[in-house]
């Protein structure tokens, strides 16, 4: 007699069946099919099983604690709908956590839950075209985070959709893929913390206070993302604090209120932040540097109509960061050498942009015929512009 393999074990379950003790049936390497309906929860999960959910079916956790708890390894999920976890932030409810390695949460949607998906200490496993709903009628401040990576290394978190959450957390986790989601409404689109070497590519963020905000890490690489209309007083695109060895490449920052903040960026002596072929546009500023470091270098990067091209708070040093390369819309240069470069340096010096870069509630005046009268005066008189707080000595001229 030929033994059958775990692997092709089925059980079927109907609306209302129970699926814990379906769990507990079932031998490793089975899987559980849900048939459209409803399912009581809180679940727990320990041992290599597949969960698979025919559209419609829904796992509802009753508003106490965590609804889906995955504590094996090689553990799948896919399709299904979880919601009803509990409020309390201090015990992380959430919709899903997972706990062991090699996970695949596909196609999963969550929805009105403390947390979303949570990723606790689980390496090498991915989530993949889930959608998670905030609970988006609370303060963001009180909302739990849709995504969190906590302890998590070499995970995929790819074409993913988040809205009404807190934050996408990525903290302690290094080696990660977050690429390809959309985060909108949101308080941080991503938010990595002593995370090293993750890439982040190819995400849009749409309207959320911020983009993606790098903290303490080194080796990230922000690859081909996009923001949109991250406004408000602390609304930025990108922001970087203390942190090391970027390389940030086509990006799309527009229209915020600061497409790119550093602060203490690089950290280290002798540390780089390489920022290449981005696009700043239509923000009310486009570079705010913060505690200006040597070892920035922009390069090749289109400075579109944004009203500050570039802002310093602090101790004016136009050295720290190198400009090179970079085309600036309002730039009244000329290229008579027709070798694709400005004959003449291109300087941030305006006097309205400098008063405005230190004092924010100025910018109720930007482009008003008052503002435009302050840079003419100070044109007119050198002795009142204020220093340069970038230089560019070969401004992109096409």
């Amino acid at each position: 007699m030929i033994p059958i393999a775990a692997s092709a074990i089925v059980t079927h379950l109907v609306a209302g069946a129970d699926l814990q003790a379906a769990i507990e049936a079932a031998p490793e390497g089975s899987t559980i099919t849900l048939a459209s309906g409803s399912y009581a929860g809180p679940v727990h999960v320990d041992r290599a099983v597949t969960i698979e959910a025919e559209p419609g079916a829904e796992l509802v956790g009753g508003g106490k604690g965590t609804v889906l708890t995955v504590d094996a390894a090689d553990v799948t999920l896919r399709g299904l709908t979880v919601s009803g976890s509990g409020s309390d932030g201090n015990k992380d409810d959430a919709g899903v956590q997972v706990n062991g390695d090699r996970f695949h949460v596909l196609g999963v949607h969550v929805r009105d839950v403390n947390i979303g998906i949570d990723i606790h200490g689980a390496d090498h496993g991915e989530v993949g075209g889930c959608d998670v709903h905030g609970r988006s009628e609370l303060p963001m401040g009180l909302r739990g985070d849709g995504l969190r990576l906590w302890e998590a290394q070499d995970d995929q978190i790819i074409d993913n959709r988040l809205d009404g959450v807190r934050d996408v957390v990525v903290w302690y986790s290094s080696g990660n893929l977050i690429a390809a989601n959309t985060v909108s409404g949101a308080r941080y689109g991503t938010h990595l913390m002593h995370a090293d070497k993750n890439l982040v590519a190819m995400n849009h963020y749409d309207n959320d206070v911020v983009g993606i905000f790098v903290m303490y890490s080194e080796g990230a690489r922000l690859f081909g993302n996009t923001v949109v209309g991250a406004n408000g007083s602390a609304g930025m695109g990108f922001g970087f604090k203390e942190s090391d060895d970027l390389g940030v490449i086509g990006n799309r920052l527009l229209s915020s209120t600061t497409g790119l903040y550093l602060d203490g960026t690089p950290h280290r002596i002798g540390g780089d932040a390489a920022f290449i072929g981005n696009l700043l546009a239509y923000d009310a500023t486009g570079v705010r540097i913060h505690e200006a470091q040597p070892g920035a270098h922009f390069g090749a990067n289109d400075f579109h109509e944004d009203t500050v091209p570039v802002a310093v708070d602090g101790r004016l040093d136009d050295s720290a960061v190198v400009f090179e390369g970079n085309r600036w819309s309002d730039y009244a240069g000329y290229d008579l050498d027709d070798d694709g470069f400005g004959d003449l340096p291109y300087e941030v010096r305006s006097l309205s942009g400098s008063l405005q870069a230190r004092h924010p509630d100025l910018a109720f005046f930007s482009g008003t015929p008052a503002a435009e009268l302050l840079d003419l005066f100070a044109k007119a008189f050198p002795m009142f512009a204020p220093p340069a707080v970038a230089r560019d000595l070969r401004p992109r001229w096409s």
